[in-house]
């Protein structure tokens, strides 16, 4: 009688020794996480000229000549992602992503005074009305580490890195007199496709709503490889000098993660 009441609290001391073990054995099980989101993308500055001359070439304004202050700027916008993370543990994960961003673009322009051409006043004006919305396409490999996995919430950060892939110039600057009749101010030789440096840095968190399913929230600060006018050209129509600048652009990305766990003899 006394073997057995031995043996069967040997039997409960295992079992309560085990449980933690097991608890981490099933945290620590392979998940994929797949992550559909949408995204609210701010805007910022670009590039701006203070003294652009614009000659007014028509027949009676030869030798006309205005000085154009133009600024560009990326628009604020909305945008969408879709992510899949690979986490061999509990804490660290590998993450690829595309996210879809408006990037569309902004000018203002003001003629400084005086004004010589009435035709380059419309043209002016036109750049503060064109609307040059556009889409663009981030797509990064990267690592997350997650802070209390397995809670009901749980923080994580994220960085990444990828390429930036654009098809509207932002060099390329075209005006429109009154009569619609297109005015090339900026040009730029690459009109196609491009393909810049992409960086990411993010944190926030996961909400568990149900055993596969969990919320996710996210602060991204996306650091994007674009393409900056740095001066005035002597003329119109001519490529202007520029380089490459990097940008934040900070977004709010709210998304809904499905979660695939690796089980003992079966995959996801």
């Amino acid at each position: 009688m006394r073997i057995r009441q031995v043996a069967v609290g040997g039997i409960m001391l295992l079992a309560l020794s085990g449980t933690p073990a097991a608890g981490q054995a099933r945290r620590d099980r392979p998940t994929l996480v797949f992550t559909v989101s949408g995204a609210y993308v701010d805007g910022t500055g670009l590039w701006t000229i203070a003294d652009q001359p614009v000659p007014d070439l028509s027949v009676g304004g030869a030798g006309l000549v205005d000085h154009f202050a133009i600024n560009r700027s990326i628009k604020r916008s909305l945008g969408a992602a879709f992510s899949g993370t690979y986490f061999k543990g509990a804490h660290l994960g590998i993450s690829a992503e595309g996210m879809l961003l408006g990037l569309g673009y902004e000018d203002a322009c003001r003629i400084r005074p005086p004004v010589a051409s009435a035709l380059n006043e419309q043209r002016c004006n036109s750049l503060n009305e064109l609307d040059r919305s556009a889409a663009a396409v981030a797509v990064s490999a990267g690592a997350i580490y997650r802070v209390a996995p397995g809670e009901f919430i749980s923080p994580f950060a994220r960085a990444g890195v990828g390429l930036l892939i654009n098809n509207q110039s932002p060099l390329l600057v075209v005006a429109e007199a009154a009569d619609g009749a297109e005015f090339t101010i900026y040009d730029d030789s690459q009109k196609g496709t491009r393909l810049r440096p992409a960086f990411t840095l993010g944190v926030g968190t996961t909400i568990a709503v149900g055993k596969a399913y969990h919320l996710r929230w996210e602060i991204r600060d996306n650091i994007l490889g674009i393409q900056r006018v740095t001066g005035p050209t002597p003329d119109r129509g001519e490529v202007p000098p520029h380089n490459t600048a990097y940008k934040h652009l900070f977004s709010l990305i709210v998304g809904l993660d499905i979660i695939l766990e690796r089980r003992p003899g079966r995959r996801y």
